[in-house]
């Protein structure tokens, strides 16, 4: 029953959300489109630690108690402690993630654009309105490899897991169908693009995820405890908090640019399951490359005339 029940929960929530950015505050002017595709790897780096800290201590003591003819015993806090850590891991494992995202701008002053992603867990929409610019106009006369700016962003998106509990179907023992995960994000996006070559970008962000179990199986968690009289109450509902920054740059020309980023920031989770609090969070980071092609020019965009300099004649100079 506790197997069971410990199945359902990391099926239904054990996949980590896509942190990476890969765009500068910089819209997209209307008729302009971006494709970009990502890879990137998801470390909890704060539950790792513990675990291989917490691993080193028992080991140590196990050696002791070797060593004196004793027996060992692990205490309860550590096994409290260690469970914690394995049930994070498992719903937030270690692992690579791909996305794939389309992006295009809404207006001809580069101040509003909306994109799609799809990543290995998640269908993500969201939009980014430019809030301050310097640096040159938004000038079709000057080159874009000649365009200097100095831009700020406020973006904001949704995501909706993609996910499913193959696991206990499989098994026959209780049929998972309602359950779901969201995350909102909000990002502040701030980046330097010199001559459409070089872009330095940062963007802090919050994320707020909710995922909801089933209610079957919640029901089936709490009626268990008259089976094996142990605790085995799982949430309703499920929240965690990201707070962290992406830093990135983007090289290339025109048509193409190579993206590099770091994304770090620290997870607050803290469920009861099993009768107590766990803590699920910790320091989390994630690096990502991305490749990006998109159209500089927007479609329909008419090219500026260039002044004659040919000199009319004068219809008074006459020989």
């Amino acid at each position: 029953m506790r197997i069971a029940l410990l199945l359902a929960l990391l099926t239904v929530t054990g996949c980590a959300s896509t942190l990476s950015t890969m765009q500068t505050a910089k819209p997209l002017a209307r008729g302009q489109v971006r494709v970009s595709g990502a890879a990137g790897l998801f470390v909890p780096a704060g539950q790792l630690g513990t675990l291989l800290s917490q691993g080193i201590s028992e080991g140590q003591s196990i050696k002791d108690a070797i060593l004196a003819g004793q027996a060992y015993h692990l205490a309860e806090a550590d096994a409290q402690r260690l469970l914690g850590v394995g049930l994070a891991l498992a719903v937030a494992p270690p692992g690579p993630s791909n996305e794939l995202m389309l992006r295009t701008g809404l207006l001809a002053s580069h101040d509003l654009d909306v994109g799609l992603r799809l990543s290995s867990t998640s269908l993500r929409f969201d939009g980014k309105a430019r809030l301050a610019h310097g640096g040159d106009p938004e000038d079709d006369s000057l080159p874009d490899y000649r365009r200097k700016s100095y831009d700020v962003a406020l973006g904001v998106g949704l995501s909706r897991h993609l996910f499913k509990s193959p696991v206990l179907d499989a098994l026959e023992i209780v049929q998972i169908n309602d359950f779901s995960r969201w995350d909102l994000e909000v990002p502040v996006y701030v980046s330097l693009d010199v001559g459409d070559i070089f872009k330095l970008y940062g963007a802090p962000k919050y994320i707020y995820s909710r995922t909801s179990l089933d209610s079957r199986l919640v029901d089936f968690s709490r009626g268990g405890q008259d089976v094996t009289g142990f605790e085995l109450g799982l949430p309703a509902r499920v929240s965690s908090h990201f707070v962290g920054a992406s830093v990135g740059v983007a090289l290339g020309f025109r048509y193409v640019h190579l993206y590099a980023e770091f994304t770090g920031g620290y997870s607050a989770c803290r469920p009861v399951l099993f009768g107590q609090e766990r803590d699920l969070g910790g320091v989390t980071l994630y690096p990502a490359v991305g490749l990006a092609f998109q159209n500089p020019t927007p479609w329909g965009a008419r090219s500026r005339s260039r002044p004659s300099s040919t000199v009319p004649e004068n219809p008074g100079n006459t020989l």
